[in-house]
């Protein structure tokens, strides 16, 4: 068994007093006091391992911050020097099937949460809080990797290869924490080519038994699961784990009946607030019966029912009507003279434009999240073949990733950086520096080495003497030697 019972502690050591980073302090902090142990996180310790699975998890979440670009190189990397054991104990865990990765982020996202609803800021705030939610494309390079196939992207116009990921976050306006992932396929419309693939490049996809109650094979059932239907299940499971929320927000893909229908009948009280298409869908009116969205907007036009917002600089109008059984209330918004008109939809019937305006643009927030994650935390960056080890990176790395990311989100509130991005930097920066000194300590020490091997004095003799009396040298050692 390792020595090292608690990691944190251990890299904390790493830094003097002198050098120490606040944001790194408040990273090991925090990571401490999650309340995380081995049998929440589940999986199956190697035998011939020193480090447990928990341990193995910390130092997954912190490769990134220890300038450790990926797996490949933990076994060269300080890490790997303090706390022992190769690549091969990360890889091992990450592609382990019995991990409840889904768990996980959500036992955490809730002691974060909790940290954040108990602040002075949160409670003066006049944003509700609120679900997001939205899918993005993870391209790939290898046709080998478990499931893999083409999807359509909307991003480039074109199908490519890869996984589509659902997810899901909270925010409060100011932090936003993620909550769940999925992956998705698609399977395409061409008979014999399923996925966009051929029968033979089908056929070398990577594959392996498992078992059938193992969290992977649960996680490759919704692989070709509609991501409207997996997004309710999300919010169930959201409402199970006792999340306060009071909008969920989500793009016109994801606006449609079924959704309106489950947050109208659910019993925990909260509202749906989304983009709606300008469709063949028709809607039912007091005044004009059952018409479509672009006759309503006609109808408003002619009433001159068109208002103007200087605060936001958009013409709007708004009605309720009836979709199916439920009340809802549309917004009609157009923020230039060539620009076209938008519909948000809510079951808020009380809610008006400039609040729903409002309220909704807290929906931007994931979309930095992709972007940040994908930039600096890399999200699309997993080139695994195994499926489980896909869900752990993006459960990991994007449950890693997300872990990483609501760690980073809560100090960026504790500390108010600016953004995440800078607030890794300050974090990477200093460790970044830490790794060269150590390098150019490991070439002073093999060129005494050739030294003594010429004139054959001992090594450590011919250290002292050489440090003995330079102060800067000396320094040089113990800092190298901390690490």
């Amino acid at each position: 068994m390792s020595k090292y019972t608690n990691i944190p502690s251990e890299i904390r050591n790493l830094f003097s007093e002198k050098r120490q980073r606040i944001v790194m302090n408040d990273l090991l902090h925090i990571l401490e006091s999650l309340r995380i142990d081995q049998r929440c996180l589940g999986g199956v310790k190697r035998a011939n391992c020193q480090l447990t699975n928990l341990q193995v998890f910390q130092i997954l979440i912190l490769l990134p911050f220890f300038a450790v670009s990926g797996l490949s190189h933990y076994t060269t990397s300080v890490m790997s020097r303090m706390f022992g054991g190769k690549k091969d104990i990360l890889y091992s865990f990450m592609a382990q099937d019995t991990v409840d990765w889904r768990n996980v982020i959500y036992r955490i996202a809730v002691q974060l949460i909790s940290m954040i609803t108990v602040r002075n800021d949160f409670k003066k705030s006049h944003l509700p809080t609120v679900l997001i939610t939205d899918d993005s494309d993870l391209p790939k390079t290898g046709k080998r990797m478990e499931m893999i196939g083409k999807i359509f992207s909307h991003v480039h116009q074109k199908c490519i290869l890869g996984y589509k990921t659902l997810m899901l976050c909270w925010s409060d306006g100011r932090t936003q924490l993620m909550l769940d992932a999925s992956l998705h396929g698609e399977m395409g419309k061409t008979q014999g080519r399923e996925q966009g693939l051929s029968a033979t490049e089908r056929k070398k996809r990577y594959s392996r038994e498992r078992d059938k109650e193992s969290q992977t094979t649960k996680r490759k059932k919704e692989y070709f699961m509609n991501k409207g239907e997996k997004l309710i299940e999300m919010v169930k499971r959201t409402i199970k784990a006792k999340i306060q929320f009071e909008y969920l927000l989500v793009d016109s893909w994801f606006t449609n009946f079924a959704l309106i229908d489950f947050v109208c009948k659910c019993h925990k009280k909260f509202h749906l607030l989304g983009m709606a298409k300008m469709g063949n869908t028709k809607y039912n009116t007091k005044e004009w019966g059952e018409i479509t969205a672009s006759a309503i907007l006609g109808k408003l036009k002619s009433k001159k029912a068109i208002n103007y917002s200087r605060k936001y600089r958009c013409h709007h109008a708004s009605v309720t009507v009836t979709l199916g059984k439920r009340e809802v209330r549309l917004f009609f918004c157009r923020m230039g003279k060539n620009d076209k008109w938008r519909i948000l939809l809510t079951t808020n019937t009380s809610l008006d434009f400039l609040r729903a305006y409002e309220i909704y643009s807290m929906r931007w927030s994931i979309e930095v999240f992709f972007a940040d994650s994908k930039r600096i935390l890399g999200l699309a960056d997993c080139s695994a073949r195994d499926f489980s080890a896909q869900i752990a990176h993006v459960s990991l790395e994007g449950s890693l990733v997300m872990i990483r990311y609501n760690l980073l989100a809560s100090i960026k509130r504790a500390n108010d950086y600016e953004t995440i991005g800078g607030l890794f930097g300050e974090m990477y920066n200093g460790v970044h520096e830490l790794t060269v000194i150590e390098k150019i300590w490991g070439i002073i020490l093999e060129v005494i080495t050739a030294v003594t091997e010429l004139t054959g004095m001992d090594e450590e003799n011919m250290l002292d003497l050489i440090i003995r009396d330079n102060s800067r040298l000396a320094a040089f050692r113990i800092l190298a030697q901390s690490a």
